[in-house]
């Protein structure tokens, strides 16, 4: 009887499953319990029952952290108390890389907002003033950039010294070469696909079952942010070229200046 694996985190398990799946000898020992990741849930309530039961049984829990704060009921405390003695356990990161994008800001009604767009609508500049600014090379400077980089890279650290699986490494050798995020948590497929080899081979499953696997970035590729000119320029990114229509919103590839002037109408009513 084959035994049973569950993934367990937010948005990026989904594709971990599946190239997890697409290794024959994970196929041939492991059975894949779905368990919705933590946005599809109940963030009152956390789990449904019929998932909650399917803990009792597992062999193999493979998650991220999730913090008591953002949801007792589905953090990932709660979830290992409810594991069986039997259950191997392999805790992940969290993919998260703000050094392609220091001009991220959460809002509210937009989670993925521009700071200097914001500044610059509430000083009264015009769209094409803005996409001006924002469009020179030197509007980052080199220490800017390269202290936002630095902090990421640290915060990544810190947070990977708990974990079974992490990241640091990986980003800071291949962030110029690859495109490794598409937004400040929506990592790209070379993400996934590195994690979901490291499991493996914690698991002493062969890794090159799915080093030829490129699976569709179905997931997160529906929006890939811009990134500034001066970010390309200081961190000497090989991967992008300003000009290109290298960014997606909504699906539709756009130029730098094109998407800039779709998030300032859309950022233009925020106060």
């Amino acid at each position: 009887m084959k035994k049973k694996c569950i993934v367990y985190g937010n948005c990026q398990t989904e594709p971990i499953r599946k190239y997890l799946m697409a290794s024959s000898t994970f196929n041939r020992i492991y059975t894949m319990i779905y368990v919705p990741s933590i946005h599809r849930c109940n963030h009152e309530t956390g789990l449904e029952l019929q998932y909650l039961n399917t803990l009792y049984d597992c062999d193999l829990f493979i998650y991220q952290k999730v913090s008591q704060s953002y949801n007792y009921y589905l953090s990932s405390d709660y979830m290992l108390e409810r594991l069986p003695s039997k259950c191997m356990k392999i805790s992940f990161t969290n993919s998260y890389f703000s050094g392609y994008y220091p001009q991220y800001m959460h809002k509210k009604l937009y989670p993925y907002a521009d700071k200097n767009i914001i500044k610059l609508l509430n000083e009264g500049c015009s769209k094409e003033d803005i996409i001006s600014i924002l469009s020179d090379g030197n509007f980052y400077s080199y220490d800017e950039v390269k202290t936002n980089l630095e902090n990421t890279i640290q915060e990544l650290k810190r947070r990977d010294t708990e974990l079974d699986i992490t990241l640091d490494d990986y980003i800071e050798q291949n962030y110029k070469d690859i495109q490794l995020f598409y937004t400040i948590n929506h990592p790209s497929y070379h993400i996934i696909q590195y994690l979901t080899m490291k499991i493996l081979d914690k698991l002493e499953i062969p890794k090159i079952e799915i080093s030829h696997i490129r699976l569709k970035d179905v997931h997160f590729k529906d929006h890939v942010h811009p990134i500034y000119p001066s970010v390309i320029k200081h961190l000497n990114l090989n991967f992008i070229k300003s000009g290109n229509k290298s960014f997606i919103l909504n699906h539709i590839p756009l130029t730098f200046h094109d998407y800039l002037a779709k998030q300032i109408d859309f950022l233009r009513p925020i106060p």
